[in-house]
């Protein structure tokens, strides 16, 4: 009996996309209600922000015993960055008192930016389709306009600019990745519906 391994890449681009899908629709929502979140609370999304880590860190130890060293290091790396944004929505509850405020420290968002291009880099360099080089990219944007967001305090209208941009760009993070997700499913590579560009 031959020993297979399952590549989780399509089910972690699956699961980015509903993450993404989520934090897009809370901007959109928090735009549009003039700061007062009606659909989507805070606290929904720093709790699919802790689920979403969840999911995505044992798809990175799933891909590293699948011997990929690129998605060991994204999965592990979007995860990170989800459990940073369900830290700072108090998620964690009593485990941690690390007292973690997101307006004060809206510089972690920024360094969480940068390394989201880091990876970004590396897909190019490595030669990844460039559907996941874009999926990164726009992750990176959510992120930065988080990050920008929290720099212009609670009540600020630039705030909610930026939480629209945020939303705006995980929107369309939500479609490149389970657009991807989907594509590189065998089922669907074997029918010859979706590409992967």
């Amino acid at each position: 009996m031959s020993k297979t391994r399952i590549d989780p890449t399509a089910m972690g681009l699956l699961i980015i996309g509903f993450v993404m899908l989520v934090v897009g629709l809370f901007g959109v929502d928090f735009y549009m209600n003039e700061g007062v979140v009606e659909y989507l609370t805070f606290e929904s999304v720093f709790a699919v922000a802790l689920l979403g880590g969840l999911v995505l860190a044992i798809a990175s130890i799933y891909a590293y015993k699948a011997n990929s060293n690129f998605g060991t290091c994204t999965f592990g790396w979007v995860a990170f960055s989800l459990f940073i944004l369900a830290a700072a929505g108090g998620a964690f509850g009593g485990l941690f008192d690390i007292g973690f405020d997101p307006a004060g420290a809206w510089t972690i968002w920024i360094i969480i930016t940068i390394f989201y291009f880091v990876f970004v880099i590396w897909a190019f360099l490595a030669g990844a389709p460039k559907l996941l080089v874009a999926v990164l990219a726009v992750a990176a944007l959510v992120f930065l306009f988080l990050g920008l967001a929290m720099n212009n305090g609670p009540v600020a209208e630039d705030m909610k600019n930026m939480l629209l941009a945020m939303g705006i760009f995980g929107i369309i993070d939500f479609v490149l990745a389970t657009y991807l997700g989907l594509a590189l499913t065998e089922e669907v590579s074997k029918l010859g519906k979706l590409k992967v560009f």
